[in-house]
């Protein structure tokens, strides 16, 4: 467990932590660039997650009410950057989790929050949870408990994740359990994985619908380079493939991210100073490149970008500050520093979090009252976006239950990763309507899609509420991992 953790917040907040050197990038390579939030939120941020109409619901952390959340909505030309702020409600007062399960359950209206290694700053490895109900397009979120799995002791900062076939899986951070959400305080116990236990692990979802899980620990599954894989026909864990090295570390069995790429491969940031990845296809691992100054993801966020590559926050490990920003390119196989917020080089890699907003920007927090946002160099992966099919065309403002149908409408990949206690994913649509006329921009809300799969060519569904919008012409498209599909002209009356 990161039994650490509380220190290196606290001098991290406290402004103590001795910055380290890192390696600024060679200019000589087109860059992303990085803006502050125009609006701040006046409180510190962590982790961050997708409301389905748009909203951005983030969480107050370190120095302030771990009980709060906050929304970040849009500008009218759909602007996060120009985005402004208002009240996410409040988890019940004896909850107030750091290091926590997450996920927006595919109906849209429901939010669910589950464990945490601190509750009110307290290392506990917490059972409690909590599910927040969603007003659409204004007002906070409706927060009250939900019972953990029965028997469970613990459920901690343990990963979890929306399965392809819409069932959201939750771990318990310190066993081998896992359980399947059966609606408020209800759950379905699910089969135990091959290892030690979930601690420091996290979910990545495959084409197949199967989950890959990267092993933290000497197991029977390849020794110190294992990996799993779940299969949800059979609700079961099997040994999946060798690591080419060790990405664990042996002090705090901590891991990096690991996101699957728009070439059907996964890269997995080690906590040592390696990387891989991982050919789902041939159930395979080939090694990665090496980061740079011994560099790690020791806890670490990474996005995957629309060109295709993967931003990752790396660092010097052992909850260290230094770190530095690089981005994986997936066709020339390099990992090259690029630009950094402004909290690198002071930060170390576990306070950083990284979320894919609905425009292909990628916003940052790390524990702080800065918010800031990286625009990505321009370009988007060939046959990765959304395609609309049967449109309507004529809709009416405000009206409800609406269907969108298209492929791949859940994008190709969950977007981002940290490993096991944030889920920052965005595989699934929402609908973005902007005015041919004034360029304003409306999201729908959508609700109650018909699968989760991110294999290429899915044909789904989603349903959809429109907002109180003026009449008049529009470009819809579907958004996905920052994704827009190509626009549908339609009519709002």
């Amino acid at each position: 467990m990161k039994v650490f953790r509380a220190f290196g917040i606290a001098l991290t907040i406290l402004g103590l932590l001795a910055f380290a050197s890192a390696q600024n990038a060679a200019k000589s390579r087109p860059q992303g660039t990085w803006t502050a939030l125009t609006n701040q939120p006046g409180v510190n941020l962590g982790p961050m997650l997708q409301l389905r109409d748009g909203r951005i619901l983030v969480h107050e952390e370190q120095q302030g009410d771990p009980t709060a959340w906050h929304i970040l909505t849009a500008d009218a030309k759909g602007s996060y950057v120009n985005g402004t702020w208002s009240d996410g409600g409040h988890l019940p007062s004896n909850y107030g989790p750091f290091y926590f399960g997450s996920q927006v359950l595919l109906n849209g209206k429901q939010v669910v929050i589950e464990g945490g290694e601190y509750n009110l700053g307290t290392a506990i490895w917490t059972t409690m949870g909590a599910i927040g109900t969603v007003t659409p397009f204004s007002g906070p979120l409706s927060w009250v408990a939900n019972a953990p799995p029965s028997g469970w002791s613990t459920v901690g900062d343990a990963q979890s994740l929306i399965l392809a076939d819409g069932r959201y899986m939750q771990a318990n951070c310190c066993t081998t359990q896992s359980a399947f959400f059966n609606g408020p305080n209800s759950w379905i116990a699910n089969g135990n994985i091959a290892g030690v236990d979930n601690d420091e692990q996290g979910y990545t979802l495959l084409y197949s619908g199967k989950v890959l899980m990267v092993e933290a620990w000497t197991t029977s599954c390849f020794g110190n380079n294992g990996s799993e894989l779940f299969d949800p026909k059979t609700n079961t864990w099997a040994c999946a493939a060798a690591t080419p090295s060790q990405l664990w570390d042996n002090s705090g069995h901590e891991l990096g991210p690991n996101v699957l790429m728009y070439n059907n491969k996964t890269f997995q940031v080690g906590a040592t100073n390696n990387t891989a990845v991982y050919d789902p296809v041939a159930n395979s691992w080939t090694a990665g490149p090496t980061p740079l100054n011994q560099l790690t993801g020791y806890d670490a966020p990474a996005s995957l970008e629309p060109n295709g590559k993967v931003l990752e926050m790396l660092g010097p490990g052992a909850f260290q500050a230094g770190c530095q920003f690089m981005e994986y390119d997936p066709v020339a196989k390099t990992l090259t520093n690029t630009a950094n917020p402004a909290g690198c080089p002071a930060d170390p890699t576990f306070v950083g979090h990284l979320f894919i907003l609905p425009t292909g920007q990628i916003m940052f927090t790390d524990f702080s009252g800065l918010a800031e946002v990286y625009t990505p160099v321009s370009g988007t992966v060939s046959g990765v976006a959304a395609t609309i099919v049967l449109p309507n065309n004529n809709l009416k403002s405000g009206s409800k239950n609406n269907i969108l149908y298209g492929y791949q409408l859940n994008g190709l990949s969950q977007g981002s990763a940290y490993g096991d206690d944030y889920q920052p994913d965005t595989d699934f649509p929402l609908v973005r309507l902007t005015s041919v006329t004034t360029g304003n921009v409306y999201y729908a809300f959508t609700h109650d899609d018909s699968t989760h799969s991110i294999a290429p060519m899915t044909l789904g569904s989603t349903k959809f509420d429109l907002p109180t919008m003026p009449a008049g012409n529009y470009d819809l498209v579907s958004v996905a991992n920052g994704i827009p599909s190509d626009s549908v002209r339609v009519s709002v009356h």
